[in-house]
This record gives structure tokens, sequence and C-alpha cells, in this order.
């Protein structure tokens, strides 16, 4: 049995960082740490067939995860469906020829904890499916560990935002002022992550989770009054909401490395006051 490692993924992947991959195959690699996936947010699809993989607890890393083939693994406790709760995005997932697939009522009690699948094993799920296995299924509980992912998607009006390629209208950032509109404040936060997000080569948030937005919309209020004094503080405050909202998708080197850069910022925002303030002495002296 063996390790997956960065070096491994990066080769196969033909990649230059881990958060680029989004495509990774490695069907019968006789693996039993998976533990690097924890550092590829990004990655959609995962195909880990026919390996030693005894846990789902690593994927629960991976919030943009859709399809995870498993087949032929060692996952023995039903339970570890838990980790896959939090995942807003997967649609399909096999697990047949693990241990766990043979327990009663596997297929319902898979669809009560997880009803946003179409696919499961190789059976696409019907809606009726869906509504039977909450009668018929096991409960299986989020453990406590495992990131809970903001996802602001579905729920944003059409004409605010590019959503999966589908062209809409862009939210003018001139209109991002202390409205106390819950709507329009959530559109101005969707639009200045985004707008983060491109920059950062990453995909734009989806609103498909209407209490996920509450949290966001929490670190707008908390600067509210802020935005009240002027539309360039609005702005201000518009963009700090989206960085608050960034900032929960990275990894611990990740942060480490955007509080250099606030060090950096800040000790030449000092420099930059200290050297205007200096000349306005200047100036003064001068003048008298």
């Amino acid at each position: 049995m063996s390790r997956l490692s960065e070096q491994q993924i990066l080769s196969r992947a033909r990649a230059s960082s881990l958060e680029n991959v989004k495509n990774l195959n490695f069907w019968g690699s006789d693996l039993n740490d998976i533990s690097v996936l924890r550092q590829m947010p990004n990655v959609e699809v995962l195909s880990l067939s026919v390996n030693n993989i005894t846990s789902l607890k690593d994927f629960a890393h991976c919030p943009r995860l859709r399809e995870l083939y498993l087949r032929k693994n060692s996952i023995r406790d039903i339970n570890e469906i838990g980790c896959l709760k939090n995942l807003p995005k997967l649609r399909v997932l096999w697990l047949s020829d693990n241990p766990c697939a043979s327990v009663e009522q596997y297929r319902m009690t898979v669809l009560k904890n997880l009803p946003k699948l179409t696919k499961l094993d190789t059976v696409v799920v019907e809606e009726t499916e869906v509504l039977e296995a909450t009668k018929e299924g096991l409960e299986i509980p989020t453990p406590d560990d495992l990131p809970v992912h903001l996802d602001l998607t579905a729920t944003v009006d059409k004409n605010t935002l590019k959503i999966d390629g589908a062209t809409t209208k862009d939210v003018n950032p001139q209109s991002c002022t202390g409205n106390d509109n819950p709507e329009s404040m959530q559109n101005n936060l969707v639009n200045e992550t985004n707008k983060l997000r491109a920059q950062l080569g990453l995909k734009p948030l989806l609103l498909e989770d209407q209490a996920n937005t509450t949290t966001a919309m929490t670190a707008t209020n908390v600067h509210k009054k802020a935005a009240e004094t002027s539309p360039s503080n609005s702005r201000n405050q518009n963009i700090l909401s989206a960085v608050l909202t960034l900032v929960q998708e990275l990894d611990h080197t990740s942060l480490l490395t955007l509080r250099k850069e606030i060090d950096q910022q800040l000790q030449d925002f000092d420099e930059t006051e200290n050297e205007s303030q200096t000349e306005m002495s200047r100036w003064r002296r001068k003048n008298q």
C-alpha cells in the first residue's frame, strides 16, 4: 500500500499546482493514504477505484467535487457517508464493491444523506427513490471536525452574474452602496467575490444554498456603518466582505502567504503615510 503524493498528482495531471487540478485518475494504484486531496479545493472528478482507501474524510476538503468513483476499495463503515454531506456539488458517487455497500438499506441510506445525487453506483437516481429514502434510509451524522463550505449558489437573480457559462448582466460597481436591501447587498457581495475569484483563476461562485449565503452576509453587516459614509467606502466594504468570504477557502499555507502580503501592504501604507506627513510638515514650516 502507498501514499498519494503531490509529485505524482502534478505529473499525472500535468499541472503546475494542486489547485489547478480538476480531474484526477489513479485507478488501481494500491493507495491507502490520500490526505493530499485536502490541498485540492478545485478538483471536480476523482477516479480512485480499485485501491485500499478506508475512509471518505479526505474528500470532505474538496468543495467542488462533482463525481467520485471509489469502486472496489476498503470502506467498511456506512457512517463514512457523513463525510460527504458538506459537499454541495457532489452528483455522482460509485461505492459498489466496498464492504459498506453490503449493509442493509445501503442505497436508501446513501440517498437519504446525499439527496442531490443523480447517479449512485451504476444506477440513475429517481425522484421517487429520494422520497422513499427519507423514510427507509438511516440518518447519518456529519462529523464535527469537517469543513463547512460556503457556497453562494442558485438563488442569485439571473441578471446579476454569469452562472456556468450563461451570459448575464454584471452588477454595476457604482450601485454598490450601503443599501439596506438584503437582496441588493447579497448580489453586490457575490459580484465583488467573483471579481476576486476571476483574478485568482477560480470559477465564479454559484448560489445553490440560501442558508449559506447568510454567513457571507454577516460579514457585510459587520462593516455596514463604514459603508454609509460614501460610495467609495461602500465599495471597500463590499470588497472586504468578498475577501472574508474567500479566506474561508484557503489552507494553512495560503493563509500564511496572505498574512505576509497584508503585513507588507500595511508597512508600505505606513511608510507612505509617514512620508506624506513629513512633506506636509515641511510645507507648513516653509510657508509660515
